[in-house]
């Protein structure tokens, strides 16, 4: 089903036309997933699904952040009930990091569950069950769980959580005055221009507001798994094929060796999906027996 847009208009007898038409509303669900993605058509199919097929099953954000007028048009598509689909077409940017920080800052925003789920288009799900564990380890351990970063040239880099596959709990954030903007990261350190300079590597990037935030409020995150640069990650929770989107858009010669990661990568994911499937079939069917 495809929800109307918000508000719902010649409905008289509708008196909150804001809320919408939604049988489950955005707000209804524990967690929100937000994805930042462009281009990346297939592949953001196949995190989605895995995403649905979750046991605590998301509330889905899309942002777009600046496909190809046929790409966006696909992913256009993909907007139901259970997820929105949201565009930041800008005109430019200082810096490729500005791109998912400007969507995530909208993902936050948008957020109206109690959690929310960072992660990418070309980071794929393995366990049916991870974003119920992970909720359970932001509820009484930390309310910041995910991936680490990896290796930076900055020194204070160890610790610091990625947005790769993080959860964090929204009224924490909100108060601490969470954040991912790379304008209010160069202000607050007095860095006139944030443009990439071979001096200052991987920094500013689009994770560090917010860990230095956490860090000035005194929370240390919980993680869960590491990554290296350049590699896919390949462990129990997930299988990424990671900077396969920016090395589409910025280096061909990675992109065709994360094109093969991210082909056996779909393989394996589509064998889940109808293994998760099964697991929902039998679940349901247990259900209605009793």
């Amino acid at each position: 089903m495809t929800p109307s847009i918000a508000p719902i208009r010649d409905d008289l007898n509708n008196s909150i036309p804001w809320e919408g038409d939604c049988i489950n509303r955005p707000w209804s669900y524990q967690i929100t997933a937000v994805i930042p993605v462009i281009d990346t058509v297939e592949e953001l199919k196949i995190c989605i699904e895995l995403l649905q097929l979750q046991t605590i099953q998301p509330f889905i954000i899309v942002v777009d952040t600046g496909s190809t007028e046929d790409n966006y048009k696909e992913i256009e598509k993909l907007r139901s009930e259970d997820v929105e689909v949201h565009s930041i077409r800008l005109n430019g940017v200082l810096h490729p990091s500005d791109l998912p920080a400007i969507a995530m800052d909208l993902g936050f925003s948008l957020c109206r569950s109690e959690y929310l789920f960072a992660t990418h288009s070309d980071c794929f799900l393995k366990r049916i069950n991870l974003l119920e564990d992970m909720l359970d380890r932001c509820s009484n351990k930390s309310p910041v769980v995910g991936y680490e970063i990896t290796k930076r040239m900055h020194k204070d880099w160890e610790g610091m959580i990625s947005h790769t596959c993080s959860m964090y709990h929204m009224k924490t954030m909100d108060k601490i005055g969470f954040g991912w903007s790379l304008r209010r990261l160069a202000n607050t350190f007095n860095i006139e221009d944030y443009r990439p300079h071979p001096t200052r590597p991987n920094w500013p990037d689009t994770e560090l507001l917010g860990n230095y935030i956490l860090r000035n409020n005194s929370i240390k995150p919980e993680i869960i798994g590491k990554e290296e640069n350049f590699m896919r990650t390949l462990d129990e929770n997930i299988d990424h094929f990671r900077s396969h989107t920016s090395g589409k858009l910025y280096s061909h010669e990675y992109y065709n060796i994360s094109y093969q990661w991210y082909l056996d990568a779909r393989k394996q994911a589509l064998e889940r999906i109808e293994d998760w499937k099964k697991k929902w079939q039998e679940k349901n069917f247990n259900n209605q027996e009793v």
